[in-house]
C-alpha cells in the first residue's frame, strides 16, 4: 500500500509540473476564461484542473483509450479524426504526448486548425529523441523488474474440499501462462507511436523532425521549450527518483518532451 501511495504521489507531482508550464503559457497568451480544448484527455485530470483555474474547458478522447474507465471529468468520445465542435470554437487546442499516436494525423491537423478561433494557439507536448533512447536502454532492466515483482507476488489458492478429486490435466493444450505471455510480448521493444519502429523514432522524435512536421502541417512556431524533466517510458526508477532530481538531471541526460506553442501560419503572417 505504501508503494502505491508513493507511485500516486509521484505521478501527481509530474502532472503538477506539466500543469504549471501550461498555465504559465495560458496566462501569457489568452485572457482568463478562454476556451480550451484538450485532445486525448485521458482521465480528464488536467482538463479538470484547468477548469478549476477559470478556463472554459472541453475534452475529447477516443472511446478505446486506456484511461476510459478511470475518467474523472466529462470527456466526449470522438473517432480520432473529426473534432465534434464547430469552426472557431476555441482559443486554445492542447494535447500532451498524443500526436505521435494518431493514425490520421493530417486530418486531425486540419480539424485542429478549423476549430481554432482567429489568432488562436495550439499547445503540444511531444516526445523527444532523448526519451526514446533512454526508454530503449531501460527496456530490459524494467522487464526484469516486472518479472521479479510478478514472481514475488503471492498467488491466491482456492480451498479444496475434503475428499474432492484432484484436478486432472485436460487433453487440450494449456493456454500460455500470463507471465510467459507478457515476457514474449516484451522481448523486442515496440514503437511508442503510430508510425515506424522504436528505432526510427530516435529520429522522428528529434526537434528538427518535429519542426519540419509542424511547418509542413501549416503551423507557425510561436515559442518552444523543453519540459525539463528526465523520464523513461517504463518509469524504471519511478518514485525512487524525485521530480526535483529529475529536473536536475534533465540538462545532462535530456528531457522527456518538447513543448510547442503554435499558430496557424496564416494567423502568424497577419500578426506580423
Amino acid at each position: 500500500m505504501q508503494d502505491n501511495n508513493k507511485a500516486t504521489d509521484f505521478l501527481e507531482a509530474i502532472r503538477l509540473s506539466e500543469l504549471a508550464q501550461i498555465e504559465a503559457i495560458l496566462q501569457a497568451t489568452v485572457p482568463a476564461g478562454a476556451r480550451v480544448l484538450e485532445i486525448g484527455a485521458g482521465t480528464g485530470w488536467q482538463a479538470r484542473e484547468l477548469a478549476r483555474r477559470g478556463y472554459a474547458v472541453s475534452a475529447i478522447d477516443i472511446p478505446t483509450s486506456n484511461h476510459g474507465k478511470a475518467r474523472i471529468w466529462p470527456i466526449i468520445d470522438f473517432d480520432g479524426r473529426h473534432i465534434p465542435f464547430p469552426d472557431a470554437a476555441f482559443d486554445i487546442v492542447y494535447s500532451s504526448n498524443v500526436l505521435e499516436h494518431v493514425e490520421d494525423i493530417a486530418t486531425l491537423n486540419q480539424e485542429m486548425a478549423r476549430v481554432l478561433a482567429a489568432g488562436g494557439h495550439a499547445i503540444h507536448y511531444v516526445p523527444t529523441s532523448a526519451w526514446r533512447a533512454w526508454s530503449l536502454l531501460a527496456f530490459y532492466p524494467a522487464l526484469l523488474r516486472d518479472v521479479w515483482r510478478r514472481l514475488l507476488r503471492p498467488r491466491p489458492t482456492a480451498p479444496v474440499a475434503a475428499g474432492a478429486p484432484a484436478a486432472q490435466p485436460s487433453g487440450d493444450a494449456a493456454p500460455p501462462r500470463p507471465l510467459l505471455a507478457k515476457v514474449l510480448r516484451r522481448v523486442v521493444p515496440h514503437a511508442h507511436g503510430a508510425q515506424g519502429t522504436c528505432f526510427t523514432e530516435l529520429r522522428r522524435f528529434s526537434r528538427a523532425a518535429w519542426d519540419r512536421y509542424f511547418n509542413d502541417a501549416g503551423w507557425a512556431l510561436r515559442s518552444y521549450r523543453q519540459n525539463g524533466m528526465f523520464l523513461t517510458g517504463d518509469m524504471l526508477l519511478g518514485a525512487h527518483l524525485s521530480t526535483s532530481r529529475r529536473q536536475q538531471l534533465s540538462p545532462l541526460l535530456g528531457c522527456t518532451a518538447h513543448l510547442y506553442v503554435l499558430q496557424r501560419q496564416a494567423d502568424r503572417r497577419k500578426a506580423q
